[in-house]
């Protein structure tokens, strides 16, 4: 015989029923409203689009001559330069690289070459960033021009050529790009509440000679103005190799800066920062890396700089004086940084 349920159970059922659905509607429509959230955040960021870049046709190219030779550097044609064309693109699904470029565009200018080229590098197997920075006066081959200073890649083509310049020479696979002008950088680190960076008595001195101020040597809390006149020293110390190693400092303080803030400043300091910058990632991309970020816990940030010691050869060509760099020597140590390994 079988046992019909009474109506209590089935109205308790039918209770639990309706509970059931109403969790799943609510867990829904939060995972909707945050989702419609983060895309909103995103959509701060400005887009980059190749079509609004006043791109420089290759006939009307130019070369940033220097006024001041140093003494003692040699002098060479473009045709004394033989190239090691050889560059097979290297990429890696545990490895993301984001080139950071940062623009000296100034007031009233529409172009501007890159002042600082960062390769940001998130090694998902290590849980470490590495900043691997592109000395700017670096001689390398511009797919579609003639060779020139690394820098001239964006004033000629913006992020996409300067990506296709460092990918062609240093067979490395780049994921995407973010940009900040002088200005933005200025208000991102204002918003963040500045940094603490250690000065030594020489950047001291330069920066109080030319800016006014009355800095010291030693740990200095900076503004977004200070900081910015820090990462740009280039005439004291070693020269560009230790403005570039300045420029990562900056970098990898606000990073620990951010990394130990509370969520609610973390999401205050986004809203502000976001529309300072110009990306080519699209959103999924941004939300799938941000993710890996938080995800794998992030133990140390890494610094390096190409060229490499002892793999260049400073020179002056066409009036700039530069750096012409052995890219066999250069693409592997940056193949084995990133990736753990060198394309045979």
């Amino acid at each position: 015989m079988i046992r019909r349920h009474s109506d209590g159970t089935k109205k308790k059922m039918a209770l639990w029923l309706k509970i059931v659905i109403g969790v799943v509607g609510v867990f829904l429509v939060a995972c909707i409203a945050a989702f419609a959230y983060v895309q909103i955040t995103l959509n701060k960021i400005n887009k980059a689009d190749p079509r609004n870049f006043d791109v420089v046709a290759p006939e009307e190219e130019f070369f940033e001559t220097d006024e001041e030779i140093a003494e003692g550097i040699v002098e060479l044609n473009p045709e004394d330069i033989k190239w090691d064309t050889d560059a097979t693109i290297l990429k890696d699904k545990d490895t993301i690289n984001i080139l950071l470029i940062g623009q000296d565009r100034r007031e009233g200018e529409a172009r501007s070459r890159s002042d600082s080229m960062i390769l940001a590098t998130l090694n998902r197997p290590g849980k470490t960033i590495q900043l691997t920075s592109f000395m700017r006066d670096m001689y390398v081959q511009i797919p579609g021009y003639s060779d020139n200073r690394i820098n001239a890649a964006y004033a000629f083509g913006g992020m996409e050529l300067l990506q296709e310049t460092i990918e062609t020479n240093f067979g490395i696979e780049i994921d995407g790009n973010i940009e900040v002008d002088f200005s933005g950088f200025i208000t991102s680190v204002d918003t963040i509440g500045g940094i603490d960076i250690k000065l030594n008595t020489v950047e001291a001195d330069y920066l109080n000679a030319n800016y006014g101020w009355s800095l010291s040597s030693g740990t200095i809390h900076l503004t977004g103005e200070q900081a910015l006149a820090y990462s740009r020293i280039r005439y004291v110390g070693n020269s560009d190799y230790e403005r570039t190693e300045r420029q990562r400092k900056v970098l990898t303080t606000a990073f620990h800066k951010m990394k130990n803030s509370s969520i609610n400043t973390v999401i205050g300091l986004i809203d502000e920062i976001f529309p300072l910058l110009t990306t080519d990632l699209s959103n999924i991309d941004m939300i799938r890396y941000a993710t890996s970020i938080v995800s794998m816990g992030i133990r140390d940030v890494e610094g390096y700089r190409i060229p490499i010691d002892g793999s260049y050869t400073p020179a002056v060509i066409s009036g700039m004086q530069v750096l012409v760099p052995d890219l066999a020597i250069n693409r592997a140590y940056l193949q084995e940084i990133i990736y753990g390994k060198q394309i045979e």
